[in-house]
């Protein structure tokens, strides 16, 4: 049996031991599914999130 087990991995990510890049490495290796990365970060693997500056007006 391997270890961490998917219920360890879960545990621990839930804790806010793991970050998502960290549960992407978990995919990497695979030793999780991107349906198992999905299921317990509850993201998208084939979409990660995206940020966008819009920018901000600045008044002096």
């Amino acid at each position: 049996m391997k270890y961490p087990t998917f219920s360890d991995i879960k545990q621990f990510y839930d804790w806010g031991c793991y970050t998502d890049e960290e549960m992407r490495e978990y995919v990497r290796i695979n030793w999780i599914t991107p349906a198992e990365y999905e299921e317990i970060t509850g993201r998208s693997y084939d979409k990660p999130a995206i940020s966008v500056d819009l920018g901000m007006a600045h008044t002096l």
